[in-house]
């Protein structure tokens, strides 16, 4: 079956007052997607218009793995005859594929929830699926004002770092943690029962033990029954009884992920291009939770909203 590449080839325009790119001779870019949804095709567009803005034409060869890791050896032979100046790799199968598959070539990812993996690569750059706690707490503040405890459980082994760093950032915020570690899943109840006590809201962190599809249910009820509303990590989780999620604005992220690799094609080193979280937040709203909660909205947070479920 032959591997789907599409070539792209597009005539570029003058522009970019920010980063005056001199002159490039003609380069290759193999743009590699983990699968075929909506969120890769909008961060491909993002990414592709904001190249648009080089002087000299630039060919984007597209491949997708369409969710089959079984395709990634003949592809990335494919890639490597192409020998491209450039990779721009979306979602974490395309990202290990490209990222184990070469040494050399530079290489920009996005829609990776987390990114810490990558930090060895000195070649390597991109923006990840975290928001900044930053703006985290930003938006907690906007949303939930008189919100001061938040609590969260987690598995020491993947969030210990985050953990700390969290209740460092939530003081300068005059907020403060409550977090309770889930050693195993069997743990998960009871570290529930704990923390809701303190908590005024539940903060959810990507964990392969504490946050799951197989969690999710009992930790939404959870906060439900105890009147505890619970942040969530995507438009999903607020459909399904999170209070509120911040989400991702995938066109402007392939956007950013383009800026980074206008850098790299102007010579910059990638080693001194940090790898970013998301620029732009978007958040969605559940009312029917906070109706059940007795928490009001203002009509600015609500117009401003993404999505709203009612």
């Amino acid at each position: 079956m032959p591997l789907p590449i599409i070539r792209l080839g597009f005539v570029l325009l003058a522009f970019l007052l920010v980063f005056r790119p001199g002159e490039l001779s003609a380069e290759r870019i193999a743009a590699v997607l983990s699968q075929q949804t909506s969120p890769y095709q909008e961060a491909l567009k993002g990414f592709q218009q904001f190249l648009q803005h080089l002087k000299e034409p630039l060919e984007l060869e597209v491949y997708n793995l369409q969710g089959d890791a079984d395709q990634g050896p003949a592809m990335l032979a494919q890639i490597k005859k192409n020998r491209p100046g450039l990779l721009f790799a979306l979602g974490l199968q395309a990202t290990e594929l490209v990222t184990q598959g070469t040494r050399e070539t530079p290489i920009v990812v996005g829609l990776m929830v987390k990114t810490d993996s990558l930090k060895k690569y000195p070649h390597v750059t991109g923006v990840s699926l975290e928001h900044s706690l930053d703006a985290q707490f930003k938006w907690l503040q906007l949303i939930l004002p008189e919100a001061r405890n938040i609590g969260v459980v987690y598995n020491r082994a993947e969030n210990q770092g985050l953990v700390e760093a969290a209740a460092k950032e939530a003081v300068r915020f005059g907020l403060r943690l409550e977090a309770h570690e889930v050693p195993s899943l069997t743990d998960l109840p009871a570290a529930l029962n704990q923390v809701v006590k303190k908590a005024d809201v539940l903060w959810g962190l990507p964990d392969k033990v504490a946050l799951t599809s197989q969690t999710a249910k009992h930790i939404l009820l959870h906060s439900f029954q105890n009147d505890v509303p619970f942040i969530g990590l995507s438009w999903a989780w607020t459909k399904a009884g999170a209070l509120y999620s911040l989400d991702y604005d995938y066109y402007d992220l392939g956007q950013q992920c383009g800026e980074m690799a206008l850098k790299i094609l102007n010579k910059i080193p990638v080693r001194t291009i940090p790898l970013a979280t998301p620029r732009k937040v978007i958040y969605t709203l559940n009312l029917k939770v906070a109706e059940k909660m007795k928490i009001n909205f203002s009509e600015n947070i609500i117009k401003g909203a993404a999505n709203v479920y009612r």
